[in-house]
């Protein structure tokens, strides 16, 4: 989280997020808060005139709960073993996964709180996957084909789709309609982007007829494959800023250039910079047809010592699907994105059990699967729910962890609820930890966020490599699983006490 899910700014200025064509409603600011959480959102509605825990004055000499990094690491490393195949949702290795986590449910103490007595909640999502590699070959002039995951990546979801594309590359600047495109004909042709800091042109390149799309970026990753698709898509490519100047090199053009011409043009400083490059290209991106899958959240309940007060809950976890495997065999172990958070959540839960005397409110753990296809399980968790604790306005707060076991050594919370914000800072200072604002994020929590419950996202302020075949236990600790899980443990403790 990508979140994440992954914002990542390509070159020129254009984004790329891993949701891509989700759009999710920003919290509105509550009129009033008869609870005093204050913040963004409006607190969930009570249940039997229950109060909710007032998020604002958690008590700073609670003692903390202490969390197995140890533990917390052997977990990781069965979720990132390649034996799970990256744990594309609904594939067998998530499914070994998403059992793991249902036993050490079970071992701790939780209750299932899944589907007839289970620990699983059930659900069907869309899903789409490479076919076979995608392919990206310069045929004239000198011939040469590119390197998959190395010199280019796809883009797959919205406009962008399974198929085939051979013609002239034409360079389209930001792709405005009104200037760019009117000074090259893309019919017919594979569009090259440069955005800088604009929209994106996709659905104008597909209007004028264009084959295919290229865009560029120095960061070669997996992006998510969101399973839904515009009625008309081309295939689209990222390719690094090094083989874009290599597709350009018999123009006598490079990218830098090509840049500041397009900044100077939206500006209002220069001319469209849009061309014919002479250079002709064949690129695929085949994809499987768009599948029905029955997919698993992982779902266990500590609950509260209170018969009234636990109706509420306060909601902990992070999403366990990971990017999966490619055509070639390469396989994405996603150890930090996002086998981290659920590793974290078992140990928070067995902290927790320990203390359980002290919670009048309930916990719910949940591990989420789908969240690489645009928030699935989170979005089911939402809408299926219908116990209490657990339905959406039952919930205390929601406490989302994704990619927590690399790589900086500041905590980071992300801004969606303030009270939410301002009590993960309270718990870092209280445990000696460096802690810093985040933004917004597009994980887990957003689902719950955007539906007006107090949530946020719990991270490291550097989250390293993810979404590439860097991201492996390699570059995870013992040592930040537990102490991003000592916060999110004393967050946990003190809402669910109600302090």
């Amino acid at each position: 989280m990508r979140s994440l899910r992954i914002a990542l700014g390509l070159l020129g200025g254009l984004v790329l997020a891993a949701t891509l064509a989700i759009a999710v409603a920003s919290p509105v600011l509550a009129p009033s808060d008869p609870s005093g959480l204050g913040g963004r959102n409006p607190s969930p509605a009570p249940l039997s005139g229950l109060p909710l825990p007032t998020l604002a004055t958690a008590t700073p000499t609670t003692i903390p709960p202490d969390v197995d990094g140890d533990r917390a690491y052997a977990h990781l490393a069965f979720f990132a073993d390649p034996a799970r195949g990256g744990r594309y949702t609904a594939s067998a290795g998530y499914d070994a996964a998403a059992r793991y986590m249902a036993d050490r449910f079970a071992e701790i103490g939780l209750e299932p709180h899944g589907d007839g007595g289970t620990f699983f909640q059930r659900f069907t999502m869309p899903i789409v996957d490479l076919a076979a590699t995608p392919v990206l070959v310069r045929t004239s002039p000198d011939a040469r084909t590119y390197r998959h995951r190395v010199d280019f990546t796809e883009r797959v979801g919205g406009t962008f789709g399974s198929g085939s594309a051979e013609g002239e590359l034409v360079f389209v600047g930001a792709g405005l309609k009104s200037t760019d495109l009117s000074v090259v004909d893309v019919k017919g042709k594979i569009a090259l982007v440069i955005t800088a800091g604009g929209g994106d042109p996709a659905r104008d390149l597909v209007a004028e007829g264009a084959l295919g799309a290229i865009y560029v970026s120095d960061r070669i990753i997996k992006f998510s494959y969101l399973p839904r698709f515009e009625p008309a898509a081309i295939p689209a490519l990222v390719v690094s800023t090094a083989s874009a100047n290599d597709l350009l090199a018999s123009s006598g053009r490079r990218v830098a250039d090509l840049v500041a011409a397009v900044e100077a043009q939206r500006r209002g400083g220069g001319a469209s910079p849009a061309f014919a490059t002479g250079t002709a290209l064949r690129l695929s991106v085949p994809l499987t047809p768009v599948r029905e899958v029955q997919a698993s959240n992982v779902v266990g309940l500590l609950r509260g010592s209170d018969p009234d007060l636990s109706k509420r809950a306060v909601l902990v976890g992070g999403h366990l699907d990971g990017v999966g495997t490619d055509p070639d065999g390469t396989i994405f172990q996603a150890a930090n994105d996002n086998a981290s958070g659920p590793s974290v959540t078992i140990e928070v839960a067995r902290a927790l059990v320990a203390r359980r005397s002290e919670l009048p409110y309930s916990v719910i753990f949940v591990a989420f699967a789908g969240e690489e296809q645009g928030l699935s399980g989170s979005e089911a968790f939402v809408t299926q729910t219908a116990s209490i604790p657990g339905r959406r306005e039952s919930l205390v707060g929601h406490l989302n962890l994704d990619v927590v076991g690399c790589c900086g050594t500041t905590v980071s919370a992300s801004d969606e609820s303030e009270p939410m914000l301002q009590r993960a800072r309270r718990a870092a200072e209280q445990l000696g930890i460096p802690f810093t604002p985040g933004g917004r994020a597009s994980s887990d929590h957003v689902s719950f966020a955007r539906r007006g419950v107090h949530a946020t996202l719990l991270n490291w302020s550097d989250i390293g490599p993810i979404h590439t075949t860097s991201d492996t236990i390699a570059a995870i600790t013992p040592e930040r699983l537990r102490a991003i899980g000592r916060v999110a443990a004393l967050m946990t403790l003190e809402m669910a006490a109600g302090r």
